[in-house]
C-alpha cells in the first residue's frame, strides 16, 4: 500500500524533506487545494518558530493534481508525495503524530479493502465533515490524538485521495484531555509571513521560511507566502540573501532526497526556469537582481 501525503510548508522542498532522511517516492507532483488559505500558525516542536497551517472555508477539503504547464489559479498549491507505508511513518512522526496510531488507521482501512486516505474520507463524510466530530472518531479508534498535527483526508479530482496534516485550533483535538499547541499559544487565525516574522524575528524562523519558499524552485505557487513581504524591505532582503546561495542546489537536493529520476522530476515539475516563473519565486528574486 502507498499513501499520498500533501506537504503545505517545509515538506515542499528538498531542503525541508532532507531533515527526515531519504525517501523513495513513487510519484510527486503539484496539488492545488480549493477553498482554503495558507499561513503560519502552529509553534513548531523543532525550534523557536511557527510552522504552516491551512484555514478552511469548508471542512471537506478537495483538490487536484495540476500540470506544470498550467498557470496558478489562486488555489493554495502544495506538494503531493506518494510514499510507502514505511516512509509514511517517518513523515507522520515528523508531523508530531504517532506512527502507531496511523498504523491502526491503516489496518482499519484494510478491513474494508480501502487505502487509508479513502477510508478516512468516508469516516469524515459519516460525520458530515465536521472537524471535531471527525477527530473524536480518530481518538475513539486509536486512543490517541496530537496537539501538533492530525491527519485529514483530501479528495483529489480524478486521482483518488490523499492525507494532509492540519494543526487543531479552537475546534479541538478530539479529546478535552489534549489541548492543541495553537490553543496553548492563542493563535486562532493564520499569520502572514510578515506577521510571523514580527513574532519570531530569529534564525529558526528564517530557516523555516526558506524550506517553504524553496518549494517555488519546483513550480509550486508560493505567492501567498510572499504577498506581505513586499511591504517589509528588511525581511525581503533577508529572505533574498538566504535563498540566492542555495537555490541552485535545491533541485539536486530534491532528487537525492526523494529518489526521483531526472525524467520523473521533469514530467512532474517541468524545467527549472519555467518552474521559477510559475511559482512567483523568480519574480521575487528578479526584483533584487534587476
Amino acid at each position: 500500500m502507498e499513501v499520498t501525503i500533501i506537504g503545505h510548508g517545509s515538506l515542499m522542498s528538498g531542503r525541508g524533506l532532507s531533515f527526515s532522511g531519504r525517501f523513495q517516492l513513487r510519484t510527486a507532483g503539484i496539488i492545488a487545494l480549493a477553498d482554503c488559505t495558507r499561513g503560519f500558525a502552529k509553534l513548531s516542536k523543532y525550534g523557536d518558530r511557527f510552522a504552516t497551517d491551512l484555514e478552511l472555508e469548508r471542512p471537506a477539503l478537495e483538490g487536484a493534481i495540476v500540470a506544470p504547464q498550467t498557470e496558478p489559479d489562486g488555489r493554495v498549491e502544495t506538494l503531493g508525495l506518494s510514499v510507502s507505508l514505511e516512509d509514511c511513518g517517518r513523515l507522520v512522526k515528523r508531523e508530531g503524530y504517532r506512527p502507531e496510531a496511523m498504523q491502526a488507521l491503516v489496518e482499519r482501512a484494510r478491513k474494508y479493502d480501502l487505502g487509508v486516505a479513502e477510508w478516512l474520507w468516508r469516516l469524515a463524510a459519516e460525520q458530515a465533515h465536521d472537524l471535531l466530530a471527525y477527530r473524536r472518531q480518530l481518538f475513539s479508534i486509536t486512543g490517541y490524538t496530537s496537539p501538533h498535527y492530525i491527519p485529514h483526508p483530501v479528495r483529489l479530482a480524478e486521482a483518488g485521495y490523499a492525507l494532509i496534516f492540519l494543526a487543531p485550533g479552537p475546534r479541538g483535538t478530539g479529546t478535552p484531555a489534549v489541548v492543541s499547541i495553537r490553543q496553548q499559544t492563542g493563535i486562532n487565525t493564520i499569520l502572514s509571513t510578515v506577521e510571523t516574522w514580527r513574532r519570531k524575528p530569529n534564525a529558526d524562523q528564517i530557516a523555516y521560511f526558506l524550506s517553504c519558499l524553496l518549494g517555488g524552485a519546483h513550480g509550486i505557487n508560493v505567492r501567498d507566502f510572499l504577498a506581505s513581504v513586499g511591504d517589509h524591505r528588511e525581511l525581503a532582503e533577508t529572505l533574498y540573501q538566504h535563498i540566492q546561495p542555495v537555490l541552485a542546489e535545491e533541485a539536486t537536493c530534491f532528487l537525492q532526497t526523494t529518489g526521483l529520476t531526472p525524467e520523473q522530476y521533469t514530467q512532474a515539475f517541468g524545467s527549472s526556469e519555467a518552474a521559477l516563473r510559475r511559482s512567483g519565486l523568480g519574480d521575487f528574486l528578479e526584483g533584487f537582481d534587476s
